[in-house]
Order: structure tokens, then C-alpha cells, then sequence
């Protein structure tokens, strides 16, 4: 019989009232043995990287479910770097990545959590959640919730296609009628997704297949692509 981490809070008669938690919870006497695996999600209605995450963190749960484990989800913070810059929102971006990091080790280390899947997208969030699972030690995969679609307008009787970084840079050019900077501005951000450059996002989530850490494609399939 394996023994798990988990063990600890749920074994033995001392253990009767954190039991009685636990049912509380959702956890049926049969579940009682197997893996708690935690969902370490980072949806918000904040950031268009992980907008989409809640319904993610779903897909996980059921199959954690239906693999023998227990699931908890929990959430963690997220800041989109490109709505926090230019003002002194970006002061609280990178002093977020070791809130996330912390956030994650005080509950995973709190309830005895044997392994977690972390769902992740964009600039600090994914660095954070990396830290916490080096701290961790123990068994964790991360799922992205991958990269949005690149915008198109229509110049010149010409399809080009711009991300968020050619919306910073014409709303500073001169020579940029306003007009134009409105088109760009709508058509930057078309869908759900981390930006639609190699950015920090887009980065990281490549650098978690290196590590053997996700999937091949977890950084670079489109986050509205039926194979993500």
C-alpha cells in the first residue's frame, strides 16, 4: 500500500475532526487513501491569459477524478503586466511572482497535498508557480492556458497582422492618425490567450516543456485551437 503525504491528515483517530473536514469538503469515505491532488489555478477576469482557466481547471478535476485521485482546486493572484504598465501598477508585478509562490506553498504544505497540476499563463504567474514547486518538491505538472490569437486590420487593401506591443508603439507615434491607433487598439487583442509575441508569458510556458515539467505544445498551441 502506498503511503502518501496526505496521510498525515487524514490517518488515524487524532486525525478524526480534520476527517470530518475534509467530508465536509466533498470527500466520501471512499476516497479516503487515495492522492489529494491540488488544481493550482490562476483564473481572473483581469487578465485575457486566463480568462478561459476556470473551465480548465473543470477538464483537470474530472480527470484527476477519474485517474483514482482526490482534486482540490484553489486559486492563486494574477496581474496582466500590459494593463499594470505605464503607472504605478507595474510596481506590484514582479512582487507578485513570490506572493503566487508563497500563496501556493502555505496551502499545499498546510492540508499535506501529494501532487498538483498548475494552471498557468501569463508574465509572473507561471515564474511564481515554478518557484513554489521547486520549494514543493513534490509531483507537479503545469497546463497553460496558451497563447491568444495575433489581430488583424486592413491597410491598404493589405491584411497585416499586429499584437498588443504595435498598439504601445503606434499610440506614441505622431505620424499615427487616431483613427488608426482605434483600429489597432480593437483588433489587438482578438481572443483569449497570453500575448501573441515571445514575451515572458509565451517564454515560460516553453521553458516548462524544456523542463519536463508540461506537455510538448503547452507553450505555443493557440489557446482557441481545438488541439489545446
Amino acid at each position: 500500500m502506498v503511503i502518501y503525504r496526505s496521510f498525515t491528515s487524514i490517518n488515524g483517530r487524532n486525525m478524526a475532526g480534520a476527517r470530518a473536514l475534509w467530508r465536509a469538503t466533498g470527500v466520501k469515505e471512499k476516497d479516503f487513501g487515495k492522492p489529494i491532488i491540488a488544481i493550482v489555478n490562476s483564473f481572473t477576469e483581469f487578465v485575457p491569459g486566463h480568462i478561459h482557466l476556470r473551465n480548465l481547471g473543470k477538464i483537470v478535476a474530472k480527470e484527476i477524478k477519474n485517474s483514482g485521485g482526490i482534486s482540490k482546486e484553489f486559486n492563486t493572484i494574477a496581474i496582466d503586466d500590459g494593463i499594470a504598465m505605464g503607472h504605478s501598477g507595474m510596481l506590484y508585478s514582479l512582487p507578485s511572482r513570490e506572493l503566487i509562490a508563497d500563496s501556493i506553498e502555505y496551502i499545499i504544505n498546510a492540508h499535506c497535498v501529494d501532487a498538483m497540476v498548475c494552471i498557468s499563463n501569463c508574465d509572473k504567474i507561471t515564474p511564481g508557480m515554478l518557484l513554489a514547486a521547486v520549494r514543493l518538491n513534490i509531483p507537479a505538472i503545469f497546463v497553460s492556458g496558451g497563447p491568444m490569437e495575433s489581430g488583424k486590420i486592413k491597410v491598404n487593401d493589405k491584411i497585416i497582422k499586429i499584437d498588443l506591443v504595435d498598439a504601445m508603439m503606434h499610440s506614441v507615434k505622431k505620424d499615427t492618425s487616431d483613427a488608426l491607433l482605434h483600429n489597432i487598439e480593437e483588433s489587438a487583442c482578438p481572443t483569449c490567450g497570453s500575448c501573441s509575441g515571445m514575451f515572458t508569458a509565451n517564454s515560460m510556458n516553453c521553458l516548462t516543456e524544456v523542463l519536463g515539467l508540461s506537455l510538448p505544445g503547452n507553450g505555443t498551441i493557440l489557446a482557441t485551437h481545438v488541439d489545446r
